[in-house]
């Protein structure tokens, strides 16, 4: 305890908030950065951030409650670093948990580097790990006999617990390791105490360990990629400022998503109104919005890094992205379907060649029904129903981003505003499309909003890319706004039916995604002979063609159509060298001949 002592590490307060994970966190940060050989920073550190922080990234959902997890608490850290105790003050009961862009950038200096976790159980290791590190973050259930150490600072056993708290192991000796707590300078000696092996072993929870990263300095606004929200590998350079400018995160729910690393709060979204836009914007000769749905079939990371790559291109061409993440990964729900489904079909797979086309064809026709009944139309509704969930009341993830965006518009009113979506992201805005294309104040007649009012806003252009949205709910949603003059031009990319012949899902249906929508997952399913071309899709090639009405609309210049892949020039504003459904995202033409739209 002596040599912890000697190295003055200051012991705070934390008061009645349940906020001892960023005290704790706050205690490990001094000793670690005071110690540091090359460049110690004697700076008093946020116990704010690290609180609020943890609170995104621990295991319970939401932000609105006392305490906080040890793994959120390092994750937290090693996700966005620490900012200094000025930066972002704590205030014992304040509301305060934006993490803003100047609180961000302070915190690129003060970066975790690594952290592990110390098995609480083994006195050996954890012996160890105080000797090489210096300190350990630790949680336990404590009890009465932590309110009043004895003389010598030991803590006596006592029952029953109390509830879970934070703290540092610091040192250790025969009896017990001591601890330094957040409780001030009168608890124990001058802030520290010694809680017994018996005690310890009986009532431990979680310990880590953890080594600081390298401080970065920021000198332009594409390196501040990393600071507010910690961007997936190999887009840390991006030309915007932080992905969290243009991305908006939402939950099944429809919800904003309130945690995790991509988190985005109301505070979040008023700042890329108020903020953001108008600084990247300011120099602009004209002021162009992109509302952007992603597909929702890969993972988050890679849904984020392909949004920041698209948005960051925009950004550079004279177009603010505002990306909504609002479903991810649901190629890894489709494969284990898929998968489950060829397995039940495996004795009919092993004996032929899989370069049969007819025998594929056959295999496909088997798994529809399969997929259909294990779950997928099930999952695939649920998917459909975020659009609308996200907009059925002011809390609501896109309400929430309207609200901000309508009072912009009123403030900026020659600021053009555009949509591009891929995929099911169609799907995800035909409920924005209908209220904010719908005349002001006129109800809405038709679902999925019927009985709402109309926002009386126009779309300067509409891009669809292989939009997975039902000729119907096109009908209903999208055309009425289109035949109004709301949506100024509406453009369609579709692949080929030959290429949709040729993509496959995941490598197990070897027909496209969009097939297998149609045929499978939608309202009227596939069945060969009686009803053999499933429900009719917006963003399929053959489903156009049978369609007089659809046809009509595309003779007409109403819709646009591109067909890809095409031997366009790449530039021209019907190039597309998408060749899969998940390609028209990352493929150069289409990007280029969307931004010429």
């Amino acid at each position: 305890l002596a040599i912890w002592q000697d190295v003055h590490i200051p012991v705070f307060h934390q008061g009645t908030e349940g906020s001892c994970t960023g005290f704790a966190l706050m205690t490990m940060a001094h000793f670690l950065l005071r110690t540091r050989r090359v460049g110690p920073d004697g700076t008093v550190v946020s116990p704010r951030m690290f609180y609020e922080m943890a609170k995104r990234y621990d295991e319970w959902p939401g932000e609105d409650y006392e305490g906080s997890s040890a793994r959120g608490g390092m994750k937290g850290w090693q996700k966005h670093g620490v900012c200094s105790a000025d930066a972002w003050p704590y205030v014992e009961g304040a509301v305060d948990r934006e993490l803003t862009t100047p609180r961000a950038l302070d915190a690129l200096k003060r970066p975790l580097g690594a952290y592990f976790r110390v098995n609480q159980r083994d006195l050996v290791s954890l012996h160890s790990a105080i000797t090489e590190a210096g300190v350990i973050f630790a949680t336990a259930m404590i009890h009465e006999g932590w309110r009043k150490p004895n003389a010598d600072g030991y803590i006596a056993r006592a029952k029953p617990t109390i509830g879970g708290h934070a703290f540092v192991l610091v040192g250790y000796n025969a009896d017990g390791f001591w601890v330094q707590n957040s409780w001030g300078a009168g608890w124990g000696l001058q802030g520290c105490a010694l809680i017994t092996y018996d005690d310890w072993l009986e009532n431990a929870m979680d310990t880590w360990v953890a080594r600081l990263g390298v401080p970065i300095n920021v000198h332009t606004a594409g390196g501040t990629a990393a600071a507010i929200s910690a961007v997936v590998p190999n887009v840390q350079a991006q030309p915007l400022d932080n992905a969290r400018r243009f991305l908006i995160s939402v939950e099944r729910d429809g919800t904003l998503q309130r945690t995790g690393t991509f988190a985005t709060t109301e505070a979040d979204v008023a700042r890329i109104f108020s903020d953001d836009i108008p600084a990247l914007t300011r120099t602009w000769p004209r002021k162009r919005l992109l509302l952007y749905a992603h597909a929702g079939l890969t993972s988050e990371e890679k849904a984020v890094e392909r949004a920041m790559e698209f948005g960051t291109a925009m950004a550079g061409q004279g177009v603010y992205p505002l990306v909504f993440l609002w479903r991810t990964d649901f190629w890894t729900v489709v494969a284990k379907i898929l998968q489950e489904a060829l397995d039940r079909r495996q004795y009919a797979t092993d004996c032929f060649d899989h370069n049969d086309r007819f025998m594929l064809e056959r295999l496909d026709t088997a798994l529809e029904p399969l997929v259909r009944t294990l779950n997928g139309r099930m999952l695939w509704e649920e998917s459909k129903s975020i659009g609308t969930l996200a907009m059925r009341n002011e809390e609501a993830a896109v309400r929430v981003v309207l609200k901000y965006l309508l009072k912009f518009l009123a403030e900026n009113p020659d600021t053009e505003l555009h949509m591009v979506a891929h995929s099911a992201g169609a799907v995800f805005f035909a409920p924005l499309v209908q209220m904010l294309t719908t005349p002001a104040g006129a109800k809405i007649e038709v679902p999925p909003l019927r009985g709402r009012s109309g926002l009386g806003h126009a779309l300067k252009t509409c891009t669809l890319w292989a939009p997975a949205l039902t000729l119907a709910d096109f009908r209903r949603i999208y055309l009425p706004a289109l035949e109004r003059g709301d949506i100024g031009r509406f453009s369609l990319y579709t692949l080929s039916d030959r290429a949709e012949r040729d993509d496959n899902c995941v490598g197990l249906y070897r027909k496209s995604f969009l097939y297998l929508v149609s045929n499978a997952l939608e309202v009227d399913m596939r069945i060969p002979i009686i009803a053999p071309d499933g429900t009719p899709l917006l963003g399929m090639e053959r489903h156009l063609l049978a369609d007089p009405d659809m046809m009509a609309l595309i003779n007409q210049g109403k819709i646009e159509w591109v067909i890809a892949p095409n031997g366009f020039y790449e530039g021209s504003v019907d190039a597309s060298g998408a060749t899969s459904h998940d390609a028209f995202d990352r493929d150069q033409a289409t990007f280029l001949s969307t931004l010429a739209r």
